[in-house]
């Protein structure tokens, strides 16, 4: 490490603070000329690069200072603190992103998005976070970050070793996308025009319907369980971060009584973000959820798991339209237990969950694996970036 230099991040990348014209509604806009709108609600928490954003803004209006381009790093200075990605796309951000552009002749970029998440840089966030009611950070504070700089050519092989271990990653995601587009053509083309389906509604064929906790729970640093939230909840798969609220096992046990979540139960995100699924496929030994999840335990005698999620990912659309709220959308459990759902005959519903058990469960598996992985990862980086391991003659 002795050709490794401390650094402030300042000195050696650009920082600049994203900011949105008032009322932003105003500049939304589908017209031609729009440019993205990124905003932190289109990427998960464990996303490594910003590949598409959900609304165009109109770009007259917007300093330029907001602009970010292709393989930009943008920061979230508020709320979830501390969440980095590198932006394949160009647009522009809102005030609750911090831009960092760097000199790619003597920093790697994606090196600087190992940095930023590694507990090197987060520790520091951290510490330097300001709020009196939700915690933020300045770009002058994420200026003054210090850390140890080895060179490029060791850089570059530091990035090596965790590309791999993210490689893979994706790799399952991919396969787990396709197995899931597999399921749900299996469903249109046994229910899409099925006549013999009988009308019903998720209260009729489910055992119970409820949600998260809506008293004040107490956190426990040194808890062994998570409390969840629905931003846990996207695109099908459950994705947890290594800064989850964490309760003790008796808050914990207070909660799952409650709730009785198990294996098989469906959860939809039900406030904020509307209509995000999930299939628990695995039993939730170690996690509750806030109230911005409801459950949906479905009664075995009359549906299967599979075919109450996959009836729901069909109606995404009429699910989050169902949702109301001036200020922020909804679904009470009145509503979800009122939303129409169809009840097949024995035979198909019998053929249709031997057909998709195995790809929930090669999904399961492949979930599982990337779990592993990422703890891998993740206890790598620290040592990778602070140099007590060390890559200099590593061949890659």
């Amino acid at each position: 490490m002795t050709c490794w230099k401390i650094v402030e991040l300042g000195d050696i990348c650009e920082v600049v603070r994203g900011g949105s014209p008032r009322p932003i509604m105003d500049y939304i806009t589908d017209e031609p000329g729009g440019v993205n709108w990124l905003k932190i609600g289109d990427v998960k928490e464990t996303d490594k690069y910003f590949v598409r954003a959900n609304e165009r803004i109109k770009k007259s209006g917007i300093p330029k200072t907001r602009e970010v381009i292709k393989g930009d790093l943008i920061l979230s200075n508020s709320m979830s603190f501390g969440r980095a990605f590198i932006t394949l796309i160009d647009g522009y951000i809102h005030d609750g992103w911090l831009r960092l552009r760097c000199d790619e002749s003597f920093l790697d970029k994606e090196f600087l998005y190992y940095l930023l998440t590694s507990d090197i840089a987060q520790h520091q966030f951290k510490a330097v976070a300001t709020g009196s009611v939700v915690n933020n950070l300045k770009s002058e504070t994420v200026k003054a970050i210090k850390f140890a700089l080895p060179p490029l050519a060791v850089q570059r092989k530091i990035v090596s070793t965790l590309v791999l271990i993210d490689g893979k990653i994706k790799s399952n995601e991919a396969i787990n996308e396709n197995l899931e587009a597999q399921a749900h053509t299996i469903f249109r083309h046994m229910f899409a025009d099925n006549k013999t389906v009988i009308p019903a509604t998720i209260g009729d064929v489910a055992l119970n319907v409820t949600d998260g906790v809506h008293n004040t729970v107490h956190d426990d640093p040194e808890g062994q369980y998570l409390l969840l939230s629905c931003k846990n909840i996207k695109g099908g798969s459950l994705t947890i971060g290594t800064s989850e609220r964490r309760i003790n096992s008796e808050t914990f046990e207070k909660l799952r009584r409650r709730t009785k979540m198990s294996k098989g139960d469906i959860l939809i995100s039900s406030v904020g973000t509307v209509g995000e699924l999930l299939l628990l496929n695995t039993e939730p030994s170690y996690y509750e959820f806030q109230r911005s999840v409801a459950i949906v335990k479905p009664n075995p005698a009359i549906v299967s798991s599979a075919y109450l999620y996959e009836s729901l990912v069909s109606k995404k659309d009429e699910l989050v339209n169902a949702a109301h709220g001036a200020v922020q959308q909804c679904l009470f459990i009145s509503d979800i237990a009122g939303f129409p759902i169809g009840i097949p005959t024995s035979d198909d519903l019998h053929r249709f969950t031997l057909a998709v058990s195995p790809l929930f469960d090669a999904v399961t598996t492949n979930e599982a694996e990337n779990v592993s992985l990422i703890t891998i990862r993740d206890t790598l980086l620290p040592k990778l970036m602070s140099g007590e391991l060390d890559v200099s003659d590593l061949d890659v």
